[in-house]
């Protein structure tokens, strides 16, 4: 099966991000712009994989802070940067060393320009990791979650 390891943000970070791309999404109508409940941080693209062990790894890991900050894009994808100490999930996932932490917003084949969006959010802790099964046509399916060290009050 397709596998992946992400994060999610929570729903208060996703909410945030919305309201800032609500000023900007009328403008391109030529991008395909991802459904909210479907962005996330990939960590690590796995392919056709079997979902064992993949993810020991992060047992007793540090829950980073992050924040959404920024954008840009590859061909074809717009994406909202990631900052905070992502990294160390990245590399404990298997990422490949050009890993960059981002989520991905929209996506076209065709657009010729996209748009800037000078944002920053709100901190928020990732305080877990994700397997997920990626499915073409039928869209993501979480089949495991480990939970992340979180310092103690």
């Amino acid at each position: 099966m397709r596998l992946f390891t992400a994060l999610f943000p929570p729903p208060e970070a996703v909410a945030e991000l919305e309201r800032a791309l609500a000023e900007v999404r009328p403008g391109y109508p030529e991008l395909r712009w991802s459904p909210s409940e479907r962005w996330h941080l990939t960590l690590c693209f796995h392919g056709e994989a079997d979902p064992d062990g993949k993810l020991t790894p992060f047992e007793g890991m540090a829950a980073p802070s992050v924040r959404f900050s920024g954008c840009g894009h590859f061909p074809g994808v717009l994406w909202v940067g990631v900052e905070g100490e992502v990294e160390p999930l990245a590399r404990a996932a298997g990422a490949l060393p050009d890993w960059q932490a981002h989520v991905t917003i929209a996506r076209s084949r065709r657009a010729k320009r996209f748009p800037r969006l000078d944002f920053t959010g709100a901190e928020w802790t990732a305080g877990e990791v994700a397997l997920v099964r990626s499915e073409l046509g039928v869209g993501y399916t979480v089949l495991e979650r480990v939970q992340l060290a979180t310092p103690s009050a």
